[in-house]
């Protein structure tokens, strides 16, 4: 057994003792200070070096172990940003390097991130996470899991807290630790206080990102029809389309609700956490995902990082919380009033109704952080097996609560996986089973709950061992309807009632896939499959970046995709096959616009003569990287995207930039006089650097604007123009 090991089950041990409530504070004090005493005579390793050339986060430098662990307490969390528990730690964190600050106290915090899924050892998706969960400490990518192999950890999350001489005194396995972790660090202080020194860590000044984009990280999306979304019409005025989309822009904590062509109508919520009721001004949320419209006018919103459910009213424009208390919840059978019951993380919602009714009477809940399904009640009803509910009531539908694969007849006994994405509907043959399609991201599966009875199937994805949860991949079965299929981490599915498929939103792999429940046959619809960002109507070309949410408008046959870590909604066109990408937009007024564009100070302008017969021509702007030290990530997403443009159009508004290389086709038939202000085109590039001996990643963000001029006496006219642009990672 090795020195990890010994130590894990004398820290789990411990940890039993000092969560005894009967035990004094003083006792509990004494029997970790004990352990520290026993630990100083043990032997033990110093935990091992970060190796050169590992990427790091959130910081100006690569870290070492010899240097800047020394003299200090060092809290190490080995992590994966997939996995819920490793989330629910993070706040933990937080407040440990609030009541700590690493330059006054000594106490340090360092994520390792170590992998389980292919594509979490991506540096720049790891990126993308460290932003999307307002990571602010230093964070390395040991994409092999070296450090996890050789210390022997077992699960994610595990703390590991190093002493000022760089060797493990405690071990933390698990979530909802926080009292024990604090007492840790508390007696460790107290313990070696004459051997800490603290001293600033080098963080990157630059930690967070500015995106310019109206969303951030949005999570779910979903068609509502309501008429009281906006103020009506004057009477004999055009009567407006109540048909709206429904966006949970995640990273800014709020909601948003746009026309079909994406002009935002109503923002609820503010771009700061919190949890709070009333009006849409006042309302806050904390990374909200699932979003459910109940008609008239309710629209249910899985309030994830605020542990609840809450109800926007349309119609009197305010929030309110229907179920959970906002915190964390660890109940695996709940049965209390909606608002007195705690949930954990619920990820998705959808609308289902009982057998006695036609009409939505109980809201699903995919309660991720429990890995089960729950349901709420909207009014008094009958549940399968004859299970009476009493209106508000909130409980346990299926899942024993288990991290597992496992089908079963009986739900209470079936177990998920991080279930995320939920969608029901009815096959129309040959039974009209009724049911509750289910992503299951840990195991990589779709899963169907019947829910006339509860009895809960594997549909596509995962292995055979319920326990297995690394059966991923990306396999489909199209060829060979009696083969295996493969996914990884699947957060989204939307069932369309017209063509009886089910549309799954593959995160990991990038793709769209088509799943036919009757035959169990799976197949790519779109994406190739690589992180990125392209439009078109090939498979080939298309490219998505981690998708959460998928809604399908059945009548006008569009599929929404919420392209999370591109920021944007992807629409695409179920009959033609073709995908763009829908343009979030304000409207201003003309002269809010202007000064919009003035108060934006490009980094590089330049100017390009045109004839005036010019029709068309493609723009190549050629990046380099000036600063020797940098080097061009070659495996992140770099992209661009117009901010504005006028006098001419452009074939595309956002595209993918490859071999640091941009094109854009530009058509100017409408280019306005011969020295005007107003013919320009300005370009957001968002490009990925790497520290050639640190490793550390960081993402350059660089706006260029180009001008265009008539020339009457210019006779050729241009077909391409070229630039060339110095890019510093300063």
């Amino acid at each position: 057994m090795s020195f990890i090991s010994t130590l894990t089950w004398s820290c789990i041990k411990l940890q039993g003792l000092i969560e005894n409530p009967e035990l004094e504070e003083e006792e509990k004090n004494n029997l970790v200070l004990n352990h520290l005493n026993s630990v100083e005579e043990s032997s033990r390793d110093v935990f091992p070096e970060f190796q050169p050339g590992w990427e790091w986060f959130n910081t100006s430098r690569s870290l070492s172990v010899s240097s800047d662990f020394k003299d200090q307490i060092v809290v190490v969390d080995f992590f994966t940003y997939c996995c819920i528990n490793c989330m629910h730690i993070l706040p933990d964190l937080h407040a440990l390097e609030e009541k700590f600050p690493s330059d006054q106290s000594g106490v340090v915090v360092v994520g390792i991130h170590s992998a389980k899924f292919e594509n979490e050892k991506v540096s720049s998706n790891i990126m993308a996470a460290v932003q999307r969960y307002g990571i602010a400490h230093p964070v390395v990518n040991d994409s092999e899991a070296v450090l996890w192999k050789t210390l022997e950890i077992t699960c994610w999350p595990t703390l590991l807290i190093l002493g000022p001489d760089r060797k493990p005194v405690f071990v933390i396995i698990g979530e909802g630790h926080r009292d024990v972790l604090f007492r840790y660090v508390d007696c460790a202080l107290t313990f070696y206080k004459n051997r800490i020194i603290p001293r600033p860590l080098p963080l990157f000044p630059k930690n967070s990102e500015v995106f310019q984009s109206q969303l951030l990280f949005p999570g779910k999306i979903c068609i509502i029809e309501c008429e009281c979304v906006e103020v009506p019409t004057v009477s004999g005025g055009p009567k407006q389309d109540s048909t709206y989309l429904a966006i949970a822009d995640t990273g800014h904590h709020r909601i948003l609700i746009t026309s079909l062509q994406g002009e935002i109508k109503v923002t609820v919520g503010g771009e700061a956490p919190g949890w709070k009721e009333g009006s849409y001004a006042t309302a806050q949320f904390h990374s909200p995902q699932g979003i459910a419209f109940l008609p008239p006018c309710y629209l249910y919103v899985a309030d994830t990082g605020n542990h609840s459910v809450r109800l926007v009213n349309l119609k009197s424009k305010e929030v309110n919380t229907v179920a959970g208390k906002g915190v964390q919840g660890t109940d695996k059978e709940g049965g209390q009033l909606g608002t007195e019951q705690p949930l954990a993380s619920p990820w998705d919602v959808c609308l289902a109704h009982s057998s006695n009714s036609d009409d939505p009477d109980l809201l699903i809940i995919a309660n991720a952080g429990t890995h089960q399904i729950w349901g709420l009640a909207l009014r008094d009803l009958t549940w399968w097996k004859k299970m009476h509910l009493e209106a508000g009531r909130c409980l346990r539908l299926a899942g024993s609560g288990a991290e597992e694969n496992r089908n079963n007849s009986y739900p209470a006994k079936a177990a998920f996986a991080q279930p995320s994405g939920i969608s029901c509907g009815v096959l129309q043959s040959p039974s009209a089973d009724y049911l509750l399609f289910v992503a299951d991201s840990e195991s990589s599966s779709i899963r169907q709950i019947n829910l006339k009875d509860g009895s809960v199937k594997a549909l596509v994805g995962g292995g055979k061992d319920p326990m297995d949860l690394f059966c991923f991949g990306d396999q489909d079965n199209n060829s060979n309807p009696k083969g295996a299929v493969l996914l990884q981490h699947p957060l989204g599915v939307a069932w369309s009632t017209i063509s009886q498929i089910l549309y799954v939103a593959d995160s990991y792999n990038h793709k769209i896939k088509l799943v036919n429940p009757l035959t169990k046959v799976c197949s790519t619809y779109l994406g190739n499959g690589k992180p990125g960002f392209a439009d078109g109507g090939s498979e080939d070309e298309i490219q998505f970046n981690e998708p959460g949410g998928l809604c399908i408008h059945e009548e006008q046959r569009i599929l929404y995709v919420a392209d999370t870590n591109n920021h944007c909604i992807r629409k695409v066109d179920l009959v033609r096959s073709v995908t763009e990408t829908l343009k979030i937009s304000v409207k201003l007024s003309a002269e809010e616009t202007q000064t919009l564009i003035s108060n934006t100070v490009p980094s590089f302008e330049v100017s390009a003569t045109l004839a005036p017969r010019s029709s068309n021509f493609n723009w190549t702007v050629k990046f380099h990287c000036a600063d020797q030290q940098w080097k061009w990530s070659d495996d992140a997403p770099h992209s661009w995207k117009i901010t504005h443009i006028e006098g001419l159009t452009a074939t595309d508004k956002m595209g993918h930039i490859q071999d640091s290389l941009m094109k854009i086709d530009l058509l100017c038939g409408s280019l306005q006089g011969s020295n005007g202000p107003n013919n320009y085109v300005q370009v957001q590039a968002d490009l990925f650097l790497c520290a050639i001996k640190s490793g550390v990643c960081k993402k350059k963000s660089v706006i260029i604007r180009l001008n265009f001029v008539l020339n009457e006496n210019t006779e050729v006219a241009e077909s391409k123009i070229q630039h060339e642009f110095d890019i510093n990672a300063d």
